[in-house]
Formats: C-alpha cells, sequence, structure tokens
C-alpha cells in the first residue's frame, strides 16, 4: 500500500507541472449525491441499510489533446445507515478520497460533448456508531478505490463547461472497531453529480 500510495502522489506532483507540457489545464467541481446499496455486516446475519450520501469533489487536470483528459482528484462521500434489524444503532459514514482520474471525450460538432472515464486510488473510511443511548464511537480504515465514469459536457464558452455525469465508486472492504464490534462491511456507490471545468 505504501508503495502504491507514493506512486499515486507522484502522479498528482505531475500534474502540477502539467501545463508547461499540456495543452490546456483546468480545474474542475461536482456536487450531487449516491446511491448506496445495502451492504453486508461481516460476521453477522443483519445488514445496513444505507440512505442516500452526500457527495462532492473537485479536481485539477490537464487536456492532453482535444479528446484525452488526466486529473487528480479529492472527493468526499457522507451518508448515514442503520443496522437492521436493530434499528436503534445508526452509523455514518465518510469517505475521503484521493484519485487520479482518465477521460476521453468523444468528439462532436456541437458544444455537446459526452465522455467515458476511469479512476485508481485510496480512501480514508470512516466511521461513527450511535447507540440508542447517544454514546458515540469512531474508527477509520485506509482502502484501496476504483471508479467508472460517464457523462456529458456542454461548452457555454471557450474556458468553461457544463457537466452532468454517473460515477460508480467502489473500494476494497473497510474494516472497523466501534462499540459494537470490530466488522468489516461494502462501499459501492452510485453517484449523480453535477459540476462545472473551467480552463485556465
Amino acid at each position: 500500500m505504501k508503495r502504491f500510495t507514493g506512486f499515486l502522489l507522484a502522479g498528482l506532483l505531475l500534474l502540477t507541472a502539467a501545463p508547461a507540457w499540456a495543452q490546456q489545464a483546468y480545474l474542475s467541481g461536482n456536487i450531487g449525491f449516491g446511491i448506496r446499496p445495502d451492504a453486508d455486516f461481516s460476521g453477522t446475519t443483519v445488514d445496513l441499510q444505507n440512505d442516500p450520501a452526500f457527495v462532492i469533489n473537485g479536481a485539477i487536470g490537464v487536456e492532453l489533446n482535444p479528446t484525452i483528459r488526466i486529473e487528480g482528484e479529492i472527493g468526499l462521500h457522507n451518508n448515514t445507515a442503520d443496522l437492521l434489524p436493530f434499528s436503534a444503532n445508526e452509523f455514518t459514514f465518510s469517505m475521503v478520497s484521493f484519485m487520479g482520474n482518465g477521460y476521453f471525450d468523444i468528439p462532436t460538432q456541437s458544444p455537446l460533448r459526452p465522455y467515458l472515464g476511469a479512476g485508481l486510488g485510496f480512501a480514508v473510511a470512516g466511521v461513527e456508531e450511535e447507540n440508542i443511548f447517544g454514546a458515540t464511537s469512531t474508527d477509520s480504515d485506509l482502502v484501496a478505490a476504483f471508479q467508472l465514469m460517464a457523462g456529458l459536457g456542454y461548452d457555454i464558452s471557450p474556458k468553461a463547461t457544463l457537466t452532468f455525469g454517473y460515477r460508480y465508486f467502489t473500494t476494497s472492504d473497510p474494516g472497523f472497531n466501534t462499540a459494537f464490534g470490530p466488522f468489516e462491511t461494502e462501499f459501492t456507490s452510485h453517484d449523480f453529480l453535477f459540476g462545472a471545468r473551467f480552463r485556465f
């Protein structure tokens, strides 16, 4: 994991130097929501029933040519979940991700441009558990992360693009140790995001 983290950080540092050789640098941001399927709760016969997640991310990247983009991205997922059938236990999950992404912008003869993308990186998964008495406990774990993206961009000017997209975001199973006890669970989210990209 340390070697993988080093390679990813090196890639992000290259992005900060990219304007010297790239055609166009940009900043982007997205906000929206994620649908998290109910998840297995290891070592038990109960499930986590996940509420919709709040999702936000930002990135710095470069357009290598009119169709290829690469970027470094920081993102946040946050949602609550109930442990069924023990509904008195509520969990709040957070996922801070650090991703290296690549995109292919499909060329068209209009300002509307579909895109496809994929990303690889790592994330810090956190959990806060609150029981029926109001007592809380927290823990975190470092996990590998992967995502696939598809969506539409609309050029409103040569320097700005509005976007709407879907992301499939998933990680290796994070493990936690709370007052409930040690457990692992799945983390997958289907994200729907509105955003903008600004070239400079």
